[in-house]
Order: C-alpha cells, then sequence, then structure tokens
C-alpha cells in the first residue's frame, strides 16, 4: 500500500502518457488510411478505423468529464475552506485585526 503512495505521480504521468499515446496513433491510423482501397461491407480497414474514432471520441468525453470533476472538487474545497475560517459571515473583525478593547 505504501509504495503505491510513493509513486503516485510516477502512475499520473504513465496514465496521462499512455491516453496521450493511444490518442495520437489512433489519429495517425485514420488520417494514412483514410484514402485506402475499400473491400466493401466487411472491410478490415474501415472497421478499425471505426474502432479509431470510437476510442477517441471516448477517451475525450472521459478526459472532458473528469477536467470538470477536478475543477468543481477545486472550487467546492475552496469554497468550504473560505466558509470554515469565518471570514465569508465576517471578513474584518477587532479579532482578526488583533484590537483589544481594554479602557
Amino acid at each position: 500500500m505504501n509504495y503505491f503512495k510513493k509513486n503516485k505521480r510516477l502512475y499520473a504521468f504513465l496514465a496521462a502518457f499512455l491516453v496521450t499515446i493511444v490518442l495520437l496513433l489512433s489519429g495517425l491510423f485514420i488520417v494514412t488510411h483514410a484514402e485506402h482501397d475499400c473491400t466493401g461491407e466487411d472491410c478490415l480497414v474501415c472497421a478499425e478505423i471505426e474502432a479509431c474514432v470510437c476510442t477517441i471520441q471516448l477517451l475525450s468525453k472521459a478526459v472532458g468529464t473528469g477536467a470538470v470533476v477536478i475543477f468543481a472538487y477545486l472550487v467546492i474545497s475552496k469554497i468550504l475552506s473560505f466558509c470554515q475560517t469565518g471570514l465569508f459571515l465576517c471578513p474584518v473583525s477587532l479579532v482578526s485585526l488583533k484590537i483589544r478593547l481594554d479602557n
């Protein structure tokens, strides 16, 4: 368990690298085989191009959803930390300014 915590950055980089490679190779396959000699309904190249397009769409949606979730988490955590400090209700108080009222 401790081993996975140590290499968290490495695993995140590896996952991002693999997603990038899959996207680039899928796009490269589509571009290089767009003008192939199609054999008809059972064309293997057309089936592979369709699989590549589906992969690109799926990964794009997953990355977009992940970005939205991470952004929402960061915004909510900032709002909650702001509310917990008490600054939300009273931004400036005598205590926060460290003013003593000794007369």
